[in-house]
């Protein structure tokens, strides 16, 4: 069974709309996945796809796996995570269709949103959904990985939407919904005043906004 994966996906149906979006887990070794054409509101065990660490098909053989594997794969096999999420909520998606991108990646603007969205979002430029947006994903993810050394919170694409990963439910979700509200307060007609660098670095350093974000 899959409850925890089903318990994302509907946790994360607000931030979406018709069969938009997907969800995946990956447990020894075995990826599991939304299928194409369901949603994230009503997915049930039924609309999960399961495939081995090659990408080869292994359950629920009447139905396929969402066009969005190849960049599910490549993460999981890339880095340390165990859930992705990938929704395309409608206020951040304001920003990634315009030139403001770049900004509300790299300002910060309350301690919450550094604590879970990390002190700066990886920006992934547009492409197709599918091998050509997984080939995107891996040159400018390994590219910010190297310069900023650290894997990102949220990864933004261009013209699309976001995904978060983590090793928990809990920690996909509340970066998604952090991320909302972010975009939401960044798009409100009061411009906001950004933290400064070294208001940023306070709160990544503090121990006792570690210990809660790893609560998650």
């Amino acid at each position: 069974m899959s409850s925890d994966l089903l318990s994302l996906s509907h946790s994360l149906s607000n931030f979406v709309v018709g069969m938009e979006g997907n969800v995946s887990k990956k447990e020894n070794d075995i990826i599991t996945i939304k299928a194409s054409g369901t949603s994230l509101r009503t997915l049930g065990q039924t609309d999960l796809v399961s495939f081995d660490s090659e990408g080869k098909q292994i359950t629920n053989f009447n139905k396929k796996g969402s066009m969005e594997l190849s960049f599910h794969m490549y993460l999981y096999k890339t880095f340390d995570i165990k859930y992705i999420a990938h929704t395309h909520p409608t206020n951040l998606l304001k920003i990634l269709v315009s030139d403001k991108i770049y900004k509300f990646a790299n300002k910060r603007m309350f301690p919450d949103q550094v604590i879970f969205n990390g002190k700066k979002s990886c920006v992934i430029p547009y492409a197709k959904p599918g091998e050509p947006l997984m080939k995107m994903i891996k040159i400018h993810l390994e590219e910010f990985v190297k310069k900023e050394n650290f894997f990102p919170s949220i990864i933004l694409l261009k013209n699309h939407g976001v995904i978060t990963c983590g090793k928990t439910v809990s920690e996909c979700l509340y970066a998604t919904e952090i991320c909302e509200k972010s975009a939401e307060i960044f798009m409100s007609k009061y411009k906001p005043e950004f933290l400064t660098e070294d208001e940023v670095l306070e709160l990544i350093e503090d121990d006792k906004e570690k210990y809660r974000k790893d609560q998650l």
